[in-house]
């Protein structure tokens, strides 16, 4: 099916939305696959003294997404859509771990122009506004 594309009034809108972060996968991505194939996606659970805390200043957004126990090689961000960030962390030491969310963004979201650094325990993220 086709969708109109947003009409000015909501994509106003939507650009003071601030960003929602979604967990893993998609429901529809979820119950579309058999029950044969679970344990091979399957991934180690995240930290439990992991998160995320999302600040929305006028000029930018600030992500901080504390990954205790995470390299800086086994993480990964991504764009898709020039709106949404996909962060995936993957640990194979110490039993291992994975975290991962995708951020929506508004359209005032600059994800060309991402900054990110890595501590070894907090990870930042900036993203400007338009």
């Amino acid at each position: 099916t086709r969708t109109a594309p947003p009409s000015p009034s909501a994509m106003a809108a939507s650009q003071s939305t601030p960003p929602s972060v979604a967990n893993g996968q998609s429901d529809a991505q979820r119950n579309s696959l058999p029950n044969a194939h679970l344990p091979f996606l399957s991934h180690a659970p995240p930290p439990a003294d992991s998160w995320i805390q999302v600040e929305t200043t006028p000029t930018e957004y600030r992500l901080h997404i504390r990954l205790p126990g995470f390299q800086r090689d086994g993480i990964t961000l991504a764009t898709k859509k020039r709106r949404i960030l996909h962060v995936v962390a993957d640990s194979w030491e110490n039993g291992g771990g994975h975290f991962e969310r995708r951020i929506s963004f508004g359209y005032d979201a600059d994800l060309v122009q991402v900054r990110a650094e890595f501590d070894g325990e907090m990870l930042r993220v900036v993203i400007p506004r338009r």
